[in-house]
C-alpha cells in the first residue's frame, strides 16, 4: 500500500471509498467520525461525555446512547472520542504507508482536523499531506464533493514538511487549551472560539410564533447556518431544548423525540 486517506465524517469516507473501488484512486479510507468544530479536545473521555450531554438534552431519552460520533460499530470504545484515533495510529504504525493524505476544506471543524491530525500522527514514518478541498456552490465541506472530483483534488495533495508538521500539531495543543467549545473560521481563514450559544439567535429566527416542528425548526436553522462552518442537528436540537427550558420557547411534549414534538418562540417580536 502506497497511500492512506483520513477524513472526519462518514458521508466524505463514503465518497472516497467509492472513489477507490470504482474511479481508480489507491489507499485505504480512514475516519475519525467526529465534528471537530463542537467539544473539549483534551481528553477523549471528557469529549465523548460532552456529547452524550448533548444528546441527552436533544432527544427525550432518559438515557442515551453514546453519540453516532464514537459509535462502537466498528469496535471502538464508545466512552473514548479518541479511539479512532489511537487506532488510526496503531494501523498506520504497522502499515507503514508512504503517504497519508488528509482531506480539509476551509472550515472550522477541518482547520482543526489538520492540526489533530499531525498532533496524533506527526511521530509516525510516514509523509503526511494536505488535500485542500475547495468550497462548492459556496459551502465548505469534502462529502458536499461527488467522488470524481475527490480523484482530482488528490492529484494536488501538498507534502507537509517536519518543521510545519510540528507547528501544526503545537497549534493543535493550543487550540485544545481553550476553555470555548465552539470553534469556526471566519472568512479570512482565522479560527476564531465562540460560546456554545453563539447560535441560538439563528434558532430563534428559525422558530415561528406559530407551533412548528421541532425538527423543521432545527432544518431551517442548519439550512440558514455559515455555509463555512456547518451545523450539526444533534448541537442545534440541543440548544433549541435548552431554548425550552429557559422559557424563550415553548414546547407541546418535550417527552416525545424532536421529530414528534412542536415548538414556538415566545419571545416579543
Amino acid at each position: 500500500m502506497t497511500n492512506a486517506h483520513l477524513v472526519a465524517s462518514v458521508s466524505a469516507a463514503g465518497s472516497l471509498r467509492f472513489a477507490t473501488q470504482e474511479l481508480g484512486l489507491s489507499g485505504d479510507i480512514y475516519c475519525i467520525m467526529d465534528d471537530l468544530s463542537l467539544g473539549p479536545l483534551s481528553d477523549g473521555y471528557e469529549r465523548a461525555n460532552f456529547w452524550r450531554s448533548l444528546d441527552a438534552i436533544g432527544t427525550s431519552e432518559p438515557e442515551p446512547p453514546a453519540s453516532p460520533h464514537f459509535s462502537d460499530e466498528y469496535g471502538f470504545d464508545p466512552t473514548d472520542a479518541f479511539a479512532p484515533w489511537r487506532h488510526l495510529h496503531a494501523r498506520l504504525s504497522q502499515d507503514r504507508p508512504s503517504h497519508l493524505l488528509i482531506w480539509v476544506s476551509e472550515s472550522g471543524a477541518d482547520h482543526v482536523m489538520l492540526r489533530m491530525a499531525c498532533h496524533w500522527l506527526g511521530s509516525i514514518d510516514i509523509s503526511l499531506c494536505q488535500v485542500k478541498v475547495p468550497a462548492r456552490q459556496n459551502y465548505h465541506s469534502v462529502a458536499v464533493h461527488p467522488p470524481e472530483a475527490l480523484v482530482i483534488f488528490a492529484q494536488e495533495a501538498i507534502p507537509l514538511g517536519t518543521s510545519e508538521v510540528k507547528a501544526l500539531a503545537d497549534e493543535f495543543v493550543d487550540i485544545a487549551g481553550r476553555p470555548e467549545p465552539l470553534r469556526e473560521v471566519d472568512a479570512k481563514g482565522r479560527l476564531v472560539f465562540r460560546p456554545i450559544s453563539a447560535h441560538d439567535g439563528l434558532l430563534l429566527e428559525s422558530c415561528p410564533p406559530q407551533w412548528t416542528l421541532a425538527a423543521r425548526v432545527v432544518g431551517q436553522a442548519m439550512g440558514h447556518g455559515d455555509p463555512r462552518n456547518g451545523l450539526g442537528d444533534a448541537f442545534l436540537a440541543s440548544r433549541l431544548r435548552h431554548l425550552t427550558d429557559i422559557g424563550i420557547v415553548e414546547a407541546d411534549h418535550l417527552d416525545k423525540p424532536i421529530r414528534h414534538y412542536n415548538v414556538r418562540n415566545r419571545a416579543p417580536s
